[in-house]
């Protein structure tokens, strides 16, 4: 399977800089993990689809404010 990713969603380096994967693929796997336990939790709701979503720049600042990235 090939899956394309938007400019923005390839900043998975970020997650590895920060010393929590260790590379790409754990970072995807973890994602789509806690993505599938959402799922199967049944997180993922109407109130879900509409609650506030945050950009690729927007964590990056946040993660840059508490030095968890440079």
């Amino acid at each position: 399977m090939t899956i394309e990713l938007k400019p923005e969603q390839q900043r998975v380096d970020l997650a590895i800089q920060s010393g929590a994967y260790h590379d790409t693929d754990e970072v995807i796997a973890t994602a789509l993990s806690m993505l599938a336990e959402d799922i199967e939790d049944g997180v993922v709701s109407e109130a879900r689809r509409n609650e506030q979503r945050f950009t690729l720049a927007e964590v990056e600042a946040e993660l840059r404010g508490f030095d968890k990235v440079k």
